[in-house]
């Protein structure tokens, strides 16, 4: 038996202990807009986390190695208070892997990896196009403290876009799985 203390091991020990145990985890690939720019990222920490009002969880990082420095994804939603919240199909992961990495603040990752966007509401950012599943949310809140390595946001689910059959991708550990066929 062996009964780890959080409290005595270093962020990153912790880090990788709970991503590779609580598993799997669903995918936001997060598409948010700013200044003419559309940023596209995925994130894993993420879960519904109520239906009244209907909120989803994104906790959001900050930009390595500048650890000071917000994400693009927590810039843009901060100031424009909008995001759409893409659900990752099989055929998409090696994309959607490359827009993890980090680029500057005025370049997209939908330009610099070739991610097709289709938009289907003018008032959110666009859709992945390909992604069966995507959520238009609004800014509900945040929960910030200063020791905090990843800031948990609240998105209102304003609208839901559903496209036929979808097999949805998790990060299990450090890699990606298939889950399971989901029909409407």
């Amino acid at each position: 038996m062996k009964l780890i203390n959080f409290n005595e091991i270093e962020a990153k020990e912790r880090y990788k202990l709970m991503a590779g145990n609580i598993i799997p985890r669903p995918i936001a690939w997060i598409v948010t807009e700013n200044d003419g720019v559309i940023n596209v990222a995925p994130f894993s920490y993420f879960t519904g986390v109520s239906s009244k009002p209907p909120l989803l969880m994104v906790s959001i990082g900050r930009k390595k190695p500048n650890i000071n420095e917000p994400k693009d994804t927590f810039k843009n939603i901060k100031e424009t208070k909008k995001a759409t919240v893409c659900l990752v199909p099989i055929e998409l992961t090696e994309k959607m892997d490359k827009t993890s990495e980090v680029l500057p603040h005025n370049v997209s990752e939908a330009d610099e990896f070739n991610v097709e966007l289709k938009r289907i509401d003018d008032n959110f950012p666009p859709i992945v196009k390909g992604c069966k599943r995507a959520f238009l949310t609004t800014l509900y809140g945040t929960f910030e403290k200063d020791e905090m390595a990843t800031i948990p946001f609240f998105l209102k689910i304003e609208k839901m876009y559903m496209d036929g059959e979808f097999e949805p991708v998790a990060r299990v550990g450090k890699g990606y799985a298939k889950l399971c066929e989901m029909k409407n």
